[in-house]
């Protein structure tokens, strides 16, 4: 399970940084005099993000801000989830060693962690 989540992390993190390249990319050439595509939302360097009636197209509808607010809340709780399951810290809980006269004997992750930081 755990090598499945690292995959779907790297897969994830791998879209998610070729499509921040490629739009940032688009914006940069674009900003530097490049022809925008047929596509593409804005038409030149000095073109605005957002017009003054998309900005207030909106304003009289009461569930409007409240939806963008819960749906940026959402996608910033995530965001936390992801950052919290990569970073967090698993410790071994033990090591099965071989001790060669064919038994085997359990070494607790914690003690072999002090040994090994004794050791360096």
């Amino acid at each position: 399970m755990r090598a499945v989540l690292r995959t779907v992390d790297r897969v994830l993190l791998g879209l998610v940084g070729l499509v921040l390249l490629a739009l940032g990319g688009s914006v940069l050439a674009i900003g530097f005099g490049a022809s925008a595509p047929s596509w593409w939302l804005h038409r030149g360097p000095h073109d605005v993000l957002l017009s003054a009636a998309e900005r207030t197209r909106w304003r009289e509808s009461g569930w409007w801000w409240p939806v963008v607010i819960a749906a940026l809340a959402v996608l910033l709780l995530l965001a936390l989830w992801w950052l919290v399951a990569v970073l967090r810290r698993r410790r071994l809980g033990e090591v099965l060693v071989d001790t060669g006269d064919g038994e085997g004997a359990a070494l607790r992750g914690r003690a072999l962690e002090s040994v090994i930081a004794q050791e360096a």
